[in-house]
């Protein structure tokens, strides 16, 4: 039996090309992609493991917009290494003021984490982790421990450094 071994790539029809180019060269060289296949109506971006296209759309598919629940397309969610990325990628929508539909937080119950926005074409888009919440009772208390080493450590140099 033949073995996938993972997903190539994925190309989005778009409606404008110029519009959408630049929006995806932003957000995913924010998120380490680089641009690395150009022609005159098709971009490719690699992040060394996966290939993310845009094609522009026939006239045909011009002709009317993106609707999610059509046949095809519904959502690409990209999966992050950390909820501080979902974070810090929620963050960077917000300054460059890219339509956040929800904003970094849990669905779906604590362990998913994901931030939900639009591209150009009113296509949903995704960054996501399945991953617990950090227990900041230990995070807090292992900060705590740090300052109090760094402290003693301070004192001890003191008492040394007068004698």
């Amino acid at each position: 039996m033949p073995k996938i071994v993972g997903i190539d790539h994925l190309v989005l029809s778009v409606g404008d090309f110029a519009l959408s180019k630049a929006f995806y060269d932003k957000l995913l060289t924010f998120l380490g992609f680089r641009l690395k296949h150009e022609y005159g109506d098709m971009a490719g971006w690699s992040n060394g493991k996966t290939l993310f296209w845009i094609a522009a759309a026939d006239a045909d598919g011009r002709k009317r917009e993106y609707r999610k629940g059509d046949i095809g397309f519904h959502h690409y969610a990209f999966e992050m290494a950390s909820r501080k990325d979902v974070d810090a990628l929620g963050a960077f929508l917000k300054r460059n003021d890219v339509n956040v539909v929800d904003p970094p937080g849990e669905y779906y119950g604590r362990e998913y984490y994901a931030v939900y926005f639009t591209a150009p074409d009113g296509m949903k888009l995704e960054a996501m982790i399945w991953a617990p919440p950090e227990k900041q009772g230990a995070k807090a208390h292992q900060t705590k421990l740090k300052a109090t080493r760094k402290t003693a450590t301070r004192r001890r140099t003191k008492k040394k450094s007068r004698a």
